[in-house]
């Protein structure tokens, strides 16, 4: 069973400059259609817990772990005062206080690619299974834990990995990694053939095409991830082999070498999840948020 999950959030956030200098991706804030303020940190981290997680480590540079420390100490004693004026400000606190008692903070000191970043998490998983949910993903429908469970319960039913896919048009194939399925008879669950790091449109329609899939559809990850504990042990084989002037250390390697030694599952959720890596996917998912967009 999985309770424990590893939460990458270390990038630089270049794709967020200038305020990415300044802000961790994680306290990339939202307000929400009750008017409360919240954080992506906060939003993925409950709905894990909800979803029955256990312990969840986060994967931050040196650089930004006193600054989420800080804000998960939420500003202990210099802010009581104020707290104790306002009761809102004091369910808050508390809520941050029992957050704080299930994460564990795990520095990536190189930022040398989420499949490194994943690797920093070792000890902290301790060959344990883990599910990887990607730092700036949020999933749907908020605080719903159903499509991270969804994930969950495949895994405990096939003891493999599967991962979380959803369809994009081959226009942006090139966007993402994309997966080739072939459907199991059971709704939105393939079986996983081979996938592929940000192909070509042409490569796609000639190698990765879906059957029960649109022409122009493809399945793409989606951000969560369920591994069985040997991920460990072919992540040890990619770190002795890994040449970091031969490009980034991506996840990808990983999810192949275990391919090739058991099969593994594409679970299709639904609705999509929130991406807020970009200023113009920030935006979408702030306005949704905040009851003023839809998906």
């Amino acid at each position: 069973m999985i309770r424990k999950a590893v939460v990458p959030m270390a990038g630089l956030g270049t794709r967020l400059y200038p305020v990415g200098v300044v802000l961790p991706k994680g306290l990339t804030p939202f307000v929400l259609a009750d008017g409360r303020l919240t954080t992506g940190l906060q939003l993925i981290t409950e709905t894990l817990l909800e979803a029955g997680i256990e312990q969840i480590g986060i994967v931050v540079s040196p650089e930004n772990r006193p600054i989420y420390e800080a804000f998960l100490a939420g500003g202990g004693e210099r802010y009581a005062p104020a707290r104790a004026k306002r009761l809102e400000m004091q369910s808050t606190y508390e809520s941050l206080q029992r957050l704080r008692r299930h994460l564990t903070f795990i520095e990536q000191s190189e930022l040398l690619g989420l499949g490194h970043a994943v690797w920093c998490a070792r000890h902290f998983a301790g060959g344990d299974p883990v599910l990887v949910l990607l730092g700036d993903h949020i999933p749907l429908p908020l605080g719903d834990p159903a499509p991270i469970q969804q994930i969950m319960r495949l895994y405990e039913r096939h003891q493999a990995p599967v991962y979380s896919v959803h369809r994009v048009p081959v226009s942006k194939a090139s966007l993402y990694g994309v997966l080739q399925g072939e459907p199991t008879g059971e709704p939105r669950v393939y079986r996983l053939l081979q996938l592929y790091e940000k192909p070509t449109p042409d490569y796609a329609h000639r190698c990765l095409r879906t059957a029960g899939l649109a022409p122009e559809e493809f399945l793409a990850h989606s951000g969560a991830y369920g591994f069985p504990s040997a991920l460990w042990e072919v992540q040890a084989q990619i770190a002795a082999e890994y040449d970091p002037t031969q490009g980034e250390w991506t996840l990808t390697h990983a999810q192949q070498r275990l391919l090739q030694q058991m099969p593994a599952y594409l679970c299709e959720t639904e609705p999509p999840w929130l991406d807020f890596g970009t200023a113009q996917e920030y935006r979408r998912a702030f306005c949704y948020l905040a009851g003023c967009a839809d998906v």
